[in-house]
């Protein structure tokens, strides 16, 4: 069947297809070649302002060649039209072949501007009549009046010409400006003043302006998905910042992050997902965002989930930690100090902590990290503390003071931790906790005799049996009223016990009339009315008032003196006097016994000791005895000289011995020398230092003000080898208290709720 289409022969077909090349060729032959379409580079064509006729005439030719046929220019334009000719024809590092146009202006703007700094500069050879002179890379720079140096980012050499050009002026400025802009500029010799005037010039600022803002819409397609993009990313970061500044405020508290599920508007989400939903509902743009990506599920970015603020915890560890290293490098001197303790997992946590001296003279004390199940062999736990400082390129050669605690796997002399670290590092002296010293010695005056065991050990017994029952607590609060209640003993720290002794002092009598109201309580069990009578029995004499109103005193001292020792900021010379200030008061008050005997009757209204009431047995003599007259002690010099005397004794005893540690410290810090660190001309700084503060007329000056007034007076260059004494001497633990603090924030951290915590989740919280 025939489709409507005329048929022709083969002969016919080839004739058609000559007639059909023969015109093609014919109109290929009137369009001119690409090589007519843009001139090469000459000096006039240079200093032109514009190609834009030359273009216009070629395009011009171009549209009349394609009224003959569209076929054929459409395919030929499309492909020669939409390359860049300038790609071909143009050396952009060159701008003495720049050809200015859009497209010039458009490539250099995106791009930036090479300042070919690496090329060869002998090109630029200038003869003058005293000698040759070329370009210099000095010129690329400028000098200010107050010393700083500038570069010229805007100053390009060309290798064709030799000579430099200013780029910005060169694309946006006009051919009158100066040689900089037409030819390029090769005066070397008068070059420093004539690029200063350039640089100044107005011309010159206004197209630097212009390029800058050309740059920031050039090369860019479509302007909308730019803007998209940038929404896009504003949008994320806006949501980033609340995320980040959520997880950084519930970290720093120690508070858990996660719930038993990870759902919006739900109840068990957790403390992340609740921040976030209080805080949207004052913040519109946090709301929305929750609203569209608060159930969108896995798989989809929101950074709502746990694993998002999981990696943001752990990079803010790594950067924190990051930061503490590099200030322990820069203050080089350090001193460590490592104790351990179990967690709730019964998995054994030893607490790393370093000490270094701040930039302004300050000491500092920073927690590195917990390192889990070392051991308690003193080998174990060096070789957790070398790892640990070989992990943070940390030279343990500028380690001058460990501190722990009197335990001998730690303190011994001969193998214990101190021992080992001194093996390695000479220089690392050890420093006893002196607080933990402290605690020592009122160990040993308590122990000392049964009267001040047996005092301690009722306080405890009070505390249980009104604490027993809500119903015994109740008494109490009604007749302590505003007064204070009956506080436990303290099982770490024992001048902390100082608050129980307290409350049973001021308290006595309402204390004593809860029990007597117990006894008298017809309702109470027999049982609780024995306990109470028992209790209520030492109330009634001057022994136990006697101990209370002495023991409170001597806590109270001891309580104030173990504060001040956790301070951060407490050196060796502190401990010393703080110490030896002790050692005066148990001197002072070995007078004051008729000034406590006297307080108690005020309290108690008893005035005889208990052997005072007691039937004086007599003896039987035999045949052959004599007659001498026996002397009996009374209760009071019972008292005074079996317990009192014996206490104080122990507790002067105990300070004395445990203070010239201190002491030994101390002197060995003044005298011993640093041959690696300290300079022979360290005496002469100490006697120039004198001299200058006894010129100022300063008020006498511990160690670390001083070394807090050299750095803020900057008299570091003046002073080093009494800087760097003071570093040393500063750096030392005096407590490792710091150890124990974070003892606490590990019971916050990981409870019975997170005891599965991780050792990385751990330490990055």
């Amino acid at each position: 069947m025939s489709d409507g289409r005329k048929r022709f022969s083969g002969s016919e077909y080839k004739k058609r297809a000559k007639d059909k090349e023969y015109k093609e060729s014919k109109v290929l032959n009137k369009i001119p070649k690409l090589s007519t379409f843009f001139k090469p580079a000459t000096p006039s064509s240079l200093n032109a302002p514009d190609n834009g006729q030359q273009h216009q005439h070629d395009l011009e030719e171009i549209e009349t060649s394609k009224c003959e046929s569209d076929l054929v220019i459409n395919n030929l334009t499309t492909s020669t039209l939409n390359m860049d000719p300038a790609t071909f024809y143009i050396d952009y590092n060159d701008p003495a072949k720049w050809i200015i146009n859009d497209v010039t202006r458009d490539y250099v703007a995106k791009h930036g501007i090479n300042q070919n700094l690496n090329d060869d500069f002998t090109c630029s050879k200038r003869e003058y009549p005293d000698k040759n002179r070329f370009l210099n890379k000095s010129l690329f720079v400028r000098t200010r009046i107050n010393g700083e140096v500038q570069s010229r980012p805007w100053l390009v050499f060309s290798k064709s010409t030799g000579t430099v050009f200013c780029a910005p002026c060169r694309l946006f400025g006009s051919a009158h400006l100066s040689t900089l802009v037409t030819i390029g500029f090769n005066d070397w010799k008068n070059a420093v003043r004539k690029l200063n005037d350039h640089e100044n010039s107005i011309p010159h600022k206004t197209s630097t302006v212009a390029l800058i803002e050309r740059g920031k819409t050039a090369g860019k397609i479509n302007q909308e998905i730019v803007l998209q993009l940038e929404q896009e990313t504003n949008y994320w970061r806006n949501i980033l910042k609340r995320i980040v500044a959520t997880v950084r405020s519930l970290v720093i508290r120690g508070l858990p992050l996660r719930g038993s599920e990870e759902k919006f508007g739900s109840y068990h989400s957790g403390n992340f997902i609740m921040t976030l939903e209080l805080l949207a509902e004052f913040d519109p743009f946090l709301s929305e965002h929750i609203r569209h990506y608060g159930k969108i599920g896995s798989g989809n970015t929101s950074y709502l989930s746990s694993q998002t603020y999981g990696e943001f915890i752990q990079i803010m560890a790594e950067k924190i930690t990051k930061q503490i290293v590099e200030e322990v490098k820069v203050s080089k001197y350090f001193s460590i100090s490592v104790d351990s303790t179990p967690d709730v997992s019964h998995v054994d946590q030893l607490s790393f902590i370093i000490r270094y001296i701040s930039k302004d003279g300050t000491p500092i004390e920073r927690f590195l990290k917990f390192i889990a199940n070392t051991g308690h062999k003193s080998e174990q736990l060096a070789d957790a503390v070398f790892d640990t400082l070989n992990q943070y390129n940390l030279d343990i050669k500028n380690c001058r003071g460990q501190s722990y605690d009197n335990a001998s796997n730690m303190a011994g002399k001969y193998t214990g931790l101190q021992a080992r670290i001194k093996e390695v590092i000479p220089l690392a002296i050890y420093v006893p906790c002196s607080a933990h010293s402290l605690n020592l010695v009122g160990i040993s005056a308590v122990d000392c005799c049964e009267k001040s065991t047996t005092y301690f050990r009722y306080l405890q017994e009070l505390y249980n049996f009104f604490t027993a029952t809500t119903h015994r607590w109740e008494i109490l609060l009604f007749y302590l009223k505003k007064s204070k209640c009956v506080k436990s003993l303290s099982q770490t720290r024992w001048s902390a016990r100082y608050e129980a002794g307290k409350s049973l002092c001021t308290s006595w009598s309402e204390i004593k009339n809860a029990l007597q109201a117990i006894i008298d309580d017809a309702n109470e069990k027999p049982v609780t009315k024995f306990d109470a009578s028992v209790l209520l029995k030492p109330f009634n004499t001057i022994e136990m008032c006697f101990m209370t109103v002495f023991w409170n005193e001597v806590l109270e001292r001891f309580h104030i003196v173990n504060k001040k020792l956790q301070s951060v900021n407490i050196e060796l010379g502190m401990i010393v006097e703080l110490y030896g200030s002790l050692e005066q008061y148990i001197s002072r008050i070995r007078n004051n016994f008729e000034e406590y005997e006297g307080k108690a009757i005020q309290i108690c209204g008893e005035m005889q000791y208990k052997k005072d009431k007691r039937r004086t047995v007599k003896r039987k003599r035999q045949f052959d005895e004599t007659m001498n007259e026996v002397i009996t002690e009374t209760g009071k010099e019972d008292f005074r000289i079996n317990v009192f005397f014996v206490i104080l004794d122990k507790l002067n005893a105990e300070l004395v011995r445990r203070g010239s540690s201190y002491k030994n410290l101390c002197v060995k810090a003044l005298i011993e020398q640093y041959p690696n660190d300290i300079e022979e001309s360290f005496t002469n700084e100490c006697l120039h230092l004198r001299d200058h503060l006894f010129f100022k007329s300063d008020k006498k000056r511990n160690a670390q003000e001083l070394c807090k007034m050299l750095y803020t007076n900057d008299l570091i260059d003046i002073y080093p080898n009494v800087t760097t004494a003071l570093r040393m001497y500063l750096c030392t633990f005096a407590t490792n208290c710091t150890a124990e603090r974070s003892f606490s924030a590990l019971k916050r951290v990981k409870s019975h709720l997170r005891s599965t915590l991780e050792s990385d989740r751990l330490n990055a919280t």
